[in-house]
Order: C-alpha cells, then structure tokens, then sequence
C-alpha cells in the first residue's frame, strides 16, 4: 500500500496501524482495536501532516500542555499505535517494477499462515486478506523484471497453498495518500515534477528515517559522518521536491476508518484509463490508485466509515463515472504492512 499510498502507502500503502508494525516483522491488525480519543486523533493528524512537526507547535495549535503532547506521542509509538516513517514513490528508491499479485488458495493451508509468510518476504511490503475473487491481494516492489519474475516463480506459484497467482503489473503508480483524514477533503494536485532518483547518501538518510521519522539528524549525521546541517538539507529538499514525505502511519480502524475495500476496475474500449484514474484520486475515501496490465485496468484502495459509506462510493460515485465498464469490491479482513526500504 502503499505506500501506500508516493507509496503505499501505500499505496498508499499508502501506509502505518495499532500492533501490526514491529521492527522489520508485518503482524496482522489485532481484533478488536480500541478507537483514539479526540485527542490522541488530533495528535495523530497533526503528525500525519508533518511527521516532524515539534511537540511545542503541536502544543500550541491544540492548546494542550506540551509536555503532556511528548509523553502522549511517545505512549502512542510505545505501544505501535503509531509509527512514523517514509513515505514515498517505490521508483525513486530504487524499485522500479511493481505488481498487484491476487492470490487464490487451495484450502490446504491456513489462509493467515500463507499470507503471513507471503509478508515476510523482502519483496514484499503490503498484503492483505480479502473477500471475493482473490483470497488476498500481495504488493510486490522489486528492481526489474528479472527479479520480479524470480519471485513470483519461487515464492508464489510455488508456494504451499497456494492455487493460483494472478499478477498485475505496474504501469503508474497514480496517487496515494497515507493520511486517512485527507482522503476526505481533496485538493488540486500539484503539478507532477520530475522523478527525482535518490544517491547513496540520500538512500541511507531515507533508512535511517524509515526506523524513526522522528530521529535526530545529528544522529544521522553521526553514523554518516556528516553534519546535522548537512543531513537537515537533504532531508528538506527531498521534502520539499514531494520526492519523500514523512508521516504518522496509523491503523485506520482506531481513527474510526471501520472498512477498507480495494475496487478493481476495467475501462470501456475508446476511453482513457489516465483519466479515470484522475478521476478516482478526487473522490473522497479514496487513498491509493494504480495502472496495472492484465484482467483490470485499475486499481483504487478506499477507506471509509462504514459499509454505507464504502456502498455509497461505490454504487454512487464509483461506477457511475465516465469510462468505467466493470467493478470488482474486495473488502479487507487483515492487513499486513511495512515502509519500503531503499535499494542498496
């Protein structure tokens, strides 16, 4: 996801929720997530905004006791509610080819187990367990087609449990949007700039932002050789230039976000699939987009209130939209989800 939603994360995504992220590990979204007060709401928004916003600012915007943001920012990481980190487009890490991979299973495995171990590979950085069609839909983020085709081989087809593999190459990486809370109010996107590649220094930065996004960067600058000002350029113009943004990752259901669904979708013959997804990044709820090859055309992830939210976009704003010939609702169960890392 993107990240989800710039990544998924993605998509998104996007992405970045309560005890599914620890370390390098992806664990499945607990049962029975506890909703965030309006406080601990409005501290996560404000962080999704700018993951490095200062606590006295925060402080001020909402009239709370600064101490009490840092402690109550510092509970929220603590216990994985939160986690801030990277988010950005796979390609300017180094992760050029990209595919949706829908997986249907045999029945001979436990379908949390094959997902699960699907997750851990290095490839590998957003999965999640669906209703309809596919049993599960798999992110895959590799350096080329070479390595792409060597783990759907390896790690897919031939994998227990596993019945088929359906694979949906990326052809755009359209929009994603890790701020749950911003997927509802859109704006005019920025003009798109030019895809800037990152260097080895910057690569390293990005690591070291992924595992803290709040991390000094004197002590990045430290284990670089570098001065803080040095690493505190870089950081603000990969910022700046949209090619980086640093985030709060927050599970959607303690937001109040209670239904994820992704919507598959082909376009009528004579109609463009660039415009239709232009489209489908300006409806609300909608946090990640994405071209494919192969059986759909697009790709959407939503996230909603609730069943009659998620109805409404669909039935009412979704399908009705110009070039749409057919849709797809896989609604989300379980969810699997890590940064994605830089390529060395």
């Amino acid at each position: 996801m993107a990240q989800r939603p710039m990544l998924s994360l993605m998509p998104g995504a996007p992405n970045i929720l309560p005890g599914f992220l620890h370390g390098d590990v992806r664990q499945p979204l607990p049962d029975g997530v506890v909703p965030l007060s309006e406080t601990d709401r409005s501290l996560v928004k404000a962080l999704q905004a700018d993951g490095r916003r200062s606590f006295a600012a925060i402080a001020r915007e909402l009239s709370l006791p600064e101490k009490t943001v840092r402690r109550r920012v510092q509970e929220l990481i603590d216990s994985r509610v939160i986690r801030i980190t990277t988010v950005a487009d796979p390609a300017v890490l180094g992760l050029t080819v990209g595919a949706l991979v829908g997986v249907q299973v045999n029945g001979r495995r436990s379908l949390r187990a094959l997902v699960g171990s699907l997750a851990e590979l290095e490839c590998v950085d957003y999965a999640v367990i669906t209703t309809g069609r596919y049993d599960a839909l798999v992110e895959v983020l590799c350096r080329d087609s070479a390595g792409l085709l060597s783990v759907l081989d390896e790690s897919f087809v031939q994998a227990p449990g596993v019945h088929r593999a359906e694979v949906f190459p990326y052809l755009r990486l359209h929009y994603q949007e890790p701020a749950w809370d911003a997927t509802r109010t859109k704006r005019d996107a920025a003009p798109s700039q030019p895809r800037q590649l990152l260097d080895d220094v910057d690569k390293q930065i990005v690591s070291g932002l992924n595992a803290d996004g709040r991390v000094p960067f004197a002590t990045i600058g430290s284990a670089l050789g570098m001065s803080e000002s040095q690493v505190r350029k870089r950081v603000t113009r990969l910022v700046q230039n949209g090619v980086i943004r640093i985030t709060a990752l927050a599970d959607p259901r303690s937001l109040g976000f209670g239904v994820q669904a992704w919507v598959a979708l082909s376009v009528r013959p004579g109609h463009s699939v660039a415009e239709l997804a232009e489209a489908l990044t300006r409806l609300p709820s909608v946090a990640y987009v994405v071209a494919t090859a192969g059986r759909f055309d697009l790709f959407a992830e939503a996230v909603c209130r609730d069943t009659q939210e998620l109805m409404n976009l669909v039935d009412s704003q979704i399908r009705t939209l110009t070039g749409v010939s057919h849709t797809e609702l896989l609604i989300c169960l379980d969810l699997y989800y890590r940064p994605v890392q830089p390529t060395p």
